[in-house]
Protein backbone atom coordinates (compact mmCIF):
# COMPACT_ATOMS: atom_id res chain seq x y z
CA UNK A 1 0.00 0.00 0.00
CA UNK A 2 1.26 2.95 -0.96
CA UNK A 3 1.77 6.11 1.89
CA UNK A 4 0.30 8.96 -0.63
CA UNK A 5 -3.01 6.99 -0.86
CA UNK A 6 -5.75 9.30 -1.58
CA UNK A 7 -8.93 9.87 0.51
CA UNK A 8 -11.17 7.96 -2.18
CA UNK A 9 -9.05 5.07 -2.18
CA UNK A 10 -8.81 5.38 1.91
CA UNK A 11 -12.69 4.76 2.44
CA UNK A 12 -13.04 2.55 -0.72
CA UNK A 13 -10.41 0.18 1.64
CA UNK A 14 -11.87 1.10 4.43
CA UNK A 15 -15.65 0.00 3.79
CA UNK A 16 -14.43 -2.72 1.76
CA UNK A 17 -16.94 -2.54 -0.57
CA UNK A 18 -17.45 -2.23 -4.03
CA UNK A 19 -20.66 -1.38 -5.02
CA UNK A 20 -22.54 -3.39 -8.35
CA UNK A 21 -24.91 -0.74 -10.21
CA UNK A 22 -24.70 1.54 -7.19
CA UNK A 23 -27.70 3.97 -8.10
CA UNK A 24 -28.24 5.29 -3.91
CA UNK A 25 -26.09 8.48 -3.57
CA UNK A 26 -24.63 6.86 -0.21
CA UNK A 27 -21.42 8.52 1.35
CA UNK A 28 -18.71 5.93 1.99
CA UNK A 29 -18.64 6.99 5.39
CA UNK A 30 -22.36 6.63 5.63
CA UNK A 31 -23.53 3.51 4.22
CA UNK A 32 -23.62 1.68 7.85
CA UNK A 33 -27.14 3.81 7.65
CA UNK A 34 -28.68 1.13 5.71
CA UNK A 35 -27.29 -1.91 7.48
CA UNK A 36 -30.23 -3.52 9.51
CA UNK A 37 -30.59 -3.21 13.09
CA UNK A 38 -32.40 -6.07 15.82
CA UNK A 39 -32.98 -9.02 15.32
CA UNK A 40 -36.25 -9.40 15.71
CA UNK A 41 -36.40 -7.15 12.61
CA UNK A 42 -34.11 -9.31 10.62
CA UNK A 43 -35.57 -12.53 11.63
CA UNK A 44 -38.67 -10.82 9.92
CA UNK A 45 -37.56 -9.71 6.37
CA UNK A 46 -36.35 -6.47 7.89
CA UNK A 47 -39.89 -5.57 8.68
CA UNK A 48 -40.06 -3.36 11.05
CA UNK A 49 -42.53 0.31 10.45
CA UNK A 50 -45.58 -0.98 12.22
CA UNK A 51 -43.14 -2.72 14.94
CA UNK A 52 -44.00 -2.03 18.35
CA UNK A 53 -43.12 -2.09 21.84
CA UNK A 54 -39.52 -2.62 21.37
CA UNK A 55 -36.31 -0.41 22.11
CA UNK A 56 -35.10 -1.24 18.45
CA UNK A 57 -38.00 0.56 16.84
CA UNK A 58 -35.66 3.57 17.33
CA UNK A 59 -33.72 2.35 14.06
CA UNK A 60 -36.67 1.61 11.69
CA UNK A 61 -39.58 3.95 13.33
CA UNK A 62 -39.37 6.08 16.80
CA UNK A 63 -43.00 6.32 16.90
CA UNK A 64 -42.82 2.37 17.75
CA UNK A 65 -41.18 3.48 21.18
CA UNK A 66 -44.16 4.94 22.56
CA UNK A 67 -45.63 1.50 23.52
CA UNK A 68 -42.84 0.30 25.45
CA UNK A 69 -44.91 -0.18 28.48
CA UNK A 70 -40.99 -1.02 31.01
CA UNK A 71 -38.12 0.06 31.10
CA UNK A 72 -35.79 -1.34 28.99
CA UNK A 73 -31.96 -1.75 28.07
CA UNK A 74 -30.77 -3.31 24.96
CA UNK A 75 -27.93 -5.08 23.27
CA UNK A 76 -27.65 -5.68 19.59
CA UNK A 77 -24.49 -7.03 17.82
CA UNK A 78 -24.03 -8.41 14.02
CA UNK A 79 -21.57 -9.31 11.91
CA UNK A 80 -20.37 -6.84 8.90
CA UNK A 81 -17.73 -7.66 6.12
CA UNK A 82 -15.26 -6.68 7.93
CA UNK A 83 -15.68 -6.17 11.30
CA UNK A 84 -18.74 -6.49 13.47
CA UNK A 85 -21.64 -3.75 14.59
CA UNK A 86 -22.78 -3.00 18.00
CA UNK A 87 -25.57 -1.44 19.92
CA UNK A 88 -26.14 -0.49 23.26
CA UNK A 89 -29.54 1.38 24.38
CA UNK A 90 -31.84 2.80 26.89
CA UNK A 91 -35.31 3.63 27.10
CA UNK A 92 -37.76 4.67 29.91
CA UNK A 93 -41.89 5.37 29.97
CA UNK A 94 -42.97 7.78 31.96
CA UNK A 95 -46.22 8.54 32.34
CA UNK A 96 -47.71 11.71 31.16
CA UNK A 97 -45.25 12.25 28.97
CA UNK A 98 -44.06 9.55 26.36
CA UNK A 99 -40.96 7.43 25.92
CA UNK A 100 -37.43 8.91 26.25
CA UNK A 101 -34.23 7.40 25.17
CA UNK A 102 -31.20 6.71 23.37
CA UNK A 103 -28.30 4.46 22.08
CA UNK A 104 -25.01 3.98 20.89
CA UNK A 105 -24.58 2.36 17.35
CA UNK A 106 -20.53 1.47 16.90
CA UNK A 107 -19.57 -0.22 13.75
CA UNK A 108 -16.10 -1.08 13.79
CA UNK A 109 -14.35 -2.40 10.49
CA UNK A 110 -11.28 -3.69 12.23
CA UNK A 111 -7.64 -2.29 12.23
CA UNK A 112 -5.94 -2.33 8.71
CA UNK A 113 -1.68 -2.22 8.31
CA UNK A 114 0.03 -0.03 6.16
CA UNK A 115 2.79 -1.03 5.21
CA UNK A 116 6.07 0.64 3.05
CA UNK A 117 7.58 -0.40 0.05
CA UNK A 118 9.25 -3.56 1.38
CA UNK A 119 6.50 -4.60 2.91
CA UNK A 120 6.70 -4.17 6.61
CA UNK A 121 4.32 -2.33 8.87
CA UNK A 122 4.75 1.23 9.58
CA UNK A 123 1.61 1.97 11.45
CA UNK A 124 -2.30 0.77 11.96
CA UNK A 125 -5.39 2.11 10.36
CA UNK A 126 -8.01 2.29 12.54
CA UNK A 127 -11.56 2.94 10.54
CA UNK A 128 -14.67 2.82 12.67
CA UNK A 129 -18.56 4.48 12.45
CA UNK A 130 -20.36 6.00 15.50
CA UNK A 131 -23.77 7.27 16.10
CA UNK A 132 -25.20 8.53 18.63
CA UNK A 133 -29.38 8.78 19.08
CA UNK A 134 -31.36 10.30 21.33
CA UNK A 135 -35.34 9.51 20.91
CA UNK A 136 -39.13 10.76 22.04
CA UNK A 137 -42.17 9.14 21.25
CA UNK A 138 -45.89 10.30 22.63
CA UNK A 139 -49.44 9.44 21.95
CA UNK A 140 -50.93 12.31 20.64
CA UNK A 141 -54.39 11.32 20.33
CA UNK A 142 -56.37 8.15 20.53
CA UNK A 143 -54.28 5.44 19.01
CA UNK A 144 -51.70 7.55 17.18
CA UNK A 145 -48.55 7.64 18.46
CA UNK A 146 -45.25 9.99 17.32
CA UNK A 147 -41.69 9.82 17.72
CA UNK A 148 -38.49 11.67 16.78
CA UNK A 149 -34.82 10.72 16.80
CA UNK A 150 -32.12 12.99 16.55
CA UNK A 151 -28.97 11.12 15.44
CA UNK A 152 -25.33 12.43 15.54
CA UNK A 153 -23.29 10.62 12.87
CA UNK A 154 -19.56 10.44 12.89
CA UNK A 155 -17.11 8.20 10.09
CA UNK A 156 -13.70 8.59 11.25
CA UNK A 157 -10.57 7.26 10.16
CA UNK A 158 -7.40 7.13 12.80
CA UNK A 159 -3.89 5.81 12.33
CA UNK A 160 -1.19 4.88 14.56
CA UNK A 161 2.23 4.80 14.14
CA UNK A 162 4.08 6.20 10.18
CA UNK A 163 1.02 8.39 9.37
CA UNK A 164 2.93 10.92 7.32
CA UNK A 165 1.14 11.50 3.99
CA UNK A 166 -1.93 9.25 5.24
CA UNK A 167 -5.70 11.19 4.16
CA UNK A 168 -6.85 10.45 7.67
CA UNK A 169 -9.67 12.73 8.90
CA UNK A 170 -13.48 12.82 10.79
CA UNK A 171 -16.62 13.70 9.34
CA UNK A 172 -19.77 14.21 11.19
CA UNK A 173 -23.08 15.25 10.46
CA UNK A 174 -26.37 15.62 11.97
CA UNK A 175 -29.74 13.47 10.93
CA UNK A 176 -33.39 13.27 12.22
CA UNK A 177 -36.43 10.94 12.01
CA UNK A 178 -39.92 11.06 12.15
CA UNK A 179 -42.40 8.51 12.66
CA UNK A 180 -45.97 7.96 13.41
CA UNK A 181 -47.94 4.38 14.07
CA UNK A 182 -51.44 4.25 14.12
CA UNK A 183 -54.57 1.07 14.77
CA UNK A 184 -56.74 0.15 12.30
CA UNK A 185 -59.87 -0.99 14.38
CA UNK A 186 -61.53 -0.47 17.59
CA UNK A 187 -59.57 -0.34 21.31
CA UNK A 188 -55.53 -0.56 21.73
CA UNK A 189 -55.37 -4.48 20.34
CA UNK A 190 -56.80 -3.66 17.20
CA UNK A 191 -55.48 -6.47 14.59
CA UNK A 192 -54.31 -3.99 12.09
CA UNK A 193 -51.32 -1.39 12.49
CA UNK A 194 -50.12 0.96 10.07
CA UNK A 195 -46.50 2.77 10.43
CA UNK A 196 -45.08 5.62 8.45
CA UNK A 197 -41.48 6.52 8.67
CA UNK A 198 -38.94 9.15 7.31
CA UNK A 199 -35.33 8.20 7.99
CA UNK A 200 -32.17 9.86 7.92
CA UNK A 201 -33.06 13.79 7.53
CA UNK A 202 -30.00 15.52 7.68
CA UNK A 203 -26.39 17.62 6.17
CA UNK A 204 -24.01 16.18 4.15
CA UNK A 205 -21.04 13.86 5.69
CA UNK A 206 -18.49 15.70 4.81
CA UNK A 207 -15.08 14.06 5.32
CA UNK A 208 -12.41 15.80 3.07
CA UNK A 209 -13.88 18.44 1.35
CA UNK A 210 -17.30 19.90 0.19
CA UNK A 211 -16.66 18.52 -3.34
CA UNK A 212 -16.73 14.91 -1.89
CA UNK A 213 -19.40 15.31 0.77
CA UNK A 214 -22.16 13.31 -0.04
CA UNK A 215 -26.15 13.09 1.12
CA UNK A 216 -27.13 10.83 3.86
CA UNK A 217 -29.41 7.86 2.53
CA UNK A 218 -32.69 9.66 3.63
CA UNK A 219 -35.72 7.30 2.58
CA UNK A 220 -39.24 7.05 3.51
CA UNK A 221 -40.86 3.98 5.31
CA UNK A 222 -45.26 2.89 4.91
CA UNK A 223 -45.38 -0.63 6.77
CA UNK A 224 -48.43 -2.35 7.99
CA UNK A 225 -48.62 -5.47 10.50
CA UNK A 226 -51.68 -7.28 11.26
CA UNK A 227 -52.30 -9.40 14.52
CA UNK A 228 -54.26 -13.01 13.67
CA UNK A 229 -55.02 -14.56 17.30
CA UNK A 230 -55.37 -18.70 16.74
CA UNK A 231 -58.11 -20.19 18.96
CA UNK A 232 -57.05 -20.97 22.05
CA UNK A 233 -56.33 -24.76 23.34
CA UNK A 234 -59.02 -27.00 25.51
CA UNK A 235 -61.11 -23.84 26.38
CA UNK A 236 -58.40 -22.16 27.72
CA UNK A 237 -58.54 -17.89 27.68
CA UNK A 238 -57.88 -15.67 23.88
CA UNK A 239 -54.89 -14.89 26.13
CA UNK A 240 -53.32 -18.23 26.32
CA UNK A 241 -53.65 -18.48 22.47
CA UNK A 242 -51.16 -18.52 19.61
CA UNK A 243 -51.11 -15.76 17.12
CA UNK A 244 -49.41 -15.02 13.58
CA UNK A 245 -47.92 -11.64 12.88
CA UNK A 246 -47.72 -10.54 9.21
CA UNK A 247 -45.84 -7.73 8.16
CA UNK A 248 -45.12 -5.76 5.36
CA UNK A 249 -42.82 -2.83 4.18
CA UNK A 250 -42.23 -0.45 1.50
CA UNK A 251 -39.39 2.22 1.45
CA UNK A 252 -38.77 4.50 -0.81
CA UNK A 253 -35.75 7.16 -1.56
CA UNK A 254 -36.47 10.57 -0.46
CA UNK A 255 -35.45 13.58 -2.84
CA UNK A 256 -32.60 11.38 -4.33
CA UNK A 257 -32.72 8.92 -7.58
CA UNK A 258 -32.71 4.89 -6.67
CA UNK A 259 -34.72 1.89 -6.32
CA UNK A 260 -38.10 1.36 -3.93
CA UNK A 261 -37.89 -1.55 -2.19
CA UNK A 262 -40.34 -4.38 -0.65
CA UNK A 263 -39.67 -6.71 2.58
CA UNK A 264 -42.15 -9.16 4.34
CA UNK A 265 -42.64 -10.97 7.22
CA UNK A 266 -44.02 -13.71 9.93
CA UNK A 267 -43.73 -14.26 13.29
CA UNK A 268 -45.22 -16.99 15.05
CA UNK A 269 -45.57 -17.78 18.54
CA UNK A 270 -46.84 -18.58 22.18
CA UNK A 271 -47.22 -14.83 24.04
CA UNK A 272 -43.86 -13.53 23.92
CA UNK A 273 -42.44 -16.67 25.47
CA UNK A 274 -41.27 -18.41 22.27
CA UNK A 275 -41.10 -16.60 19.04
CA UNK A 276 -40.41 -18.13 15.17
CA UNK A 277 -39.85 -15.62 12.58
CA UNK A 278 -39.07 -15.91 8.70
CA UNK A 279 -39.49 -12.91 5.94
CA UNK A 280 -37.76 -12.06 2.55
CA UNK A 281 -36.30 -8.62 2.03
CA UNK A 282 -36.56 -7.14 -1.91
CA UNK A 283 -33.57 -4.89 -1.19
CA UNK A 284 -30.70 -3.98 -3.89
CA UNK A 285 -26.88 -3.75 -2.62
CA UNK A 286 -26.61 -7.12 -1.90
CA UNK A 287 -29.21 -6.86 1.63
CA UNK A 288 -31.92 -8.86 0.27
CA UNK A 289 -32.39 -12.27 0.70
CA UNK A 290 -34.63 -14.55 3.04
CA UNK A 291 -34.16 -14.57 6.92
CA UNK A 292 -35.37 -16.88 9.86
CA UNK A 293 -35.33 -16.20 13.76
CA UNK A 294 -36.02 -17.22 17.01
CA UNK A 295 -37.27 -15.27 20.16
CA UNK A 296 -37.13 -16.23 23.76
CA UNK A 297 -38.52 -14.30 26.81
CA UNK A 298 -38.90 -15.47 30.34
CA UNK A 299 -39.64 -12.54 33.12
CA UNK A 300 -37.61 -9.26 32.68
CA UNK A 301 -34.84 -11.48 30.09
CA UNK A 302 -35.66 -11.65 26.04
CA UNK A 303 -33.39 -13.12 23.74
CA UNK A 304 -33.86 -12.94 19.53
CA UNK A 305 -31.46 -14.30 17.40
CA UNK A 306 -31.58 -14.15 13.24
CA UNK A 307 -29.87 -15.22 10.55
CA UNK A 308 -29.66 -13.89 6.94
CA UNK A 309 -28.75 -15.06 3.60
CA UNK A 310 -28.09 -12.06 1.62
CA UNK A 311 -27.77 -12.21 -2.21
CA UNK A 312 -24.42 -11.58 -2.74
CA UNK A 313 -23.67 -9.01 -0.79
CA UNK A 314 -20.63 -6.46 -0.38
CA UNK A 315 -21.89 -4.84 2.45
CA UNK A 316 -21.72 -7.66 5.03
CA UNK A 317 -20.38 -11.47 5.26
CA UNK A 318 -22.61 -13.58 3.12
CA UNK A 319 -25.34 -14.71 5.78
CA UNK A 320 -24.90 -12.50 9.00
CA UNK A 321 -26.32 -13.35 12.77
CA UNK A 322 -27.80 -10.83 14.61
CA UNK A 323 -28.22 -11.42 18.09
CA UNK A 324 -29.82 -8.92 20.34
CA UNK A 325 -30.12 -8.94 24.15
CA UNK A 326 -32.68 -6.73 26.35
CA UNK A 327 -34.27 -6.50 29.98
CA UNK A 328 -36.91 -4.97 31.05
CA UNK A 329 -37.77 -3.50 34.78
Amino acid sequence: MRRSLSSGIALGLVIAVALRAQELPLNAGALFLVFPVGAQAVGMGQTATAAAGRGEAAFWNPAGLATLSDDEFALHSASLVAGRSNVLGAYFPSRGIGVIGGAVYLVDYGDLDRTDQNGNTIARIAPRNVEFIASFATNLAGSFVFGISYKLVQFRVDCSGDCRDFPSGTGATHALDFGGQFNVGAGPRAPLRIGVALRNVGFRLQVQNNAQADPLPTRLAVGAQYQLRLRPINGNTLADAFDVKLAADLDSPFGQAGQSETRFGIDLGYQKLVRVRAGYAFVQDGLGGPSVGLGLESGSLGVDLARAFLTGSDLQVENPTFFSFRVTF
